[in-house]
């Protein structure tokens, strides 16, 4: 089999046998490297590690995998190649999540103590949230406790994302449930006073 040049936009061990829908946005990834006059500057040396398309109640959802280390690369053309990528994948809510590992929690209090805080399975949790509500912050975490013991986090954005953000809002409370188990909400801080970040 000739070697296909969009293959290159998955990692190592994808290109040989790829799904449909791996191969499909490598090919956009590809298209857009070629052709975009802002992100075939970043482009070039990014690819992902895999693609997974999720049901939920409102919207399809397009989970893209990539690695870790591009985290800082995706952030700066995030908006950009997100609004790319729905356009080729009409009809589905488009999202970029670097991929990391969780750290199994060790038995020893000693070994407990080594463990990086980055890959404990909260931190994790954290991020993989940041990276679905990305480019918009989160201004304000809080914490429900319910009857049985267990709580359940709300999260606060800038009232001045909600015109862009709203429409996905349901999409990515289901994602995040099915990426971590977990249940979040999500509004929007009206009150700027109490925001944790100010925007500038």
């Amino acid at each position: 089999m000739s070697y296909l040049p969009h293959l290159g936009k998955l990692r190592k061990l994808k290109r040989q046998n790829p799904s449909e829908l791996e191969s499909d946005v490598a090919k956009a990834l590809y298209d857009l490297q070629l052709k975009h006059k802002t992100l075939k500057v970043h482009l070039p040396s990014f690819h992902i590690n895999t693609a997974k398309e999720v049901e939920t109640p409102k919207k399809k959802g397009l989970v893209v995998f990539y690695p870790l280390r591009y985290v800082m690369l995706v952030r700066r053309v995030q908006k950009t190649l997100t609004a790319e990528l729905e356009k080729r994948f009409a009809g589905r809510v488009v999202v970029l999540v670097a991929q990391r590992k969780i750290a199994k929690r060790p038995n020893d209090v000693y070994k407990l103590q080594k463990v990086q805080r980055s890959r404990t399975s909260t931190a994790v949790n954290e991020a993989i949230l940041d990276d679905l509500l990305a480019p918009c912050n989160i201004v304000a975490r809080r914490w429900k406790m319910n009857t049985d013991g267990s709580k359940r986090m709300k999260v606060f954005l800038d009232a001045r994302d909600k015109k862009k953000t709203a429409g996905r809002i349901a999409v990515i409370e289901s994602l995040y449930k099915k990426l971590t188990h977990r249940h979040v909400s999500i509004g929007f801080m009206w009150n700027s006073t109490y925001q944790q970040v100010a925007h500038k």
